[in-house]
């Protein structure tokens, strides 16, 4: 399994409860968001919240499977029911288009699996 890690800053107007309130959204629809992970070739998200001690906040995504940049690019490329609603959901929270592929801004140092 391979995992990549992307680093978003939370842009001012948005909060950490914003986005624990989208995946409260997501535990709702957690059949589909499984559905829409493993079409993808997804086999582990998950998200963080890093406090910068200038008082902004960085969202971090972990994404693994066999090759999570491929699955980005099919994210970023899909137009199914549950990934158009979870883009155009999570896009304003952050800023970011979910419809181009979310650049793995992180450079892996260290990755150790047992």
């Amino acid at each position: 399994m391979s995992t990549v890690l992307i680093a978003l800053p939370i842009p001012v107007g948005s909060t950490e409860e914003m986005a624990r309130g989208f995946a409260q959204e997501i535990n709702a629809k957690l059949d589909e968001f499984a559905k829409s992970r493993t079409a993808l070739g997804v086999t582990q998200e998950a998200w963080a919240v890093q406090d910068l001690p200038d008082g902004g906040q960085l969202f971090i995504l972990c994404l693994g499977g066999d090759d999570p940049v491929k699955a980005n690019r099919l994210f970023a490329e899909s137009q199914q029911a549950f990934d158009r609603w979870f883009k155009d959901k999570a896009g304003p929270l952050l800023k970011a288009n979910f419809d181009q592929p979310l650049p793995p801004i992180t450079r892996t140092l260290f990755d150790w699996h047992a």
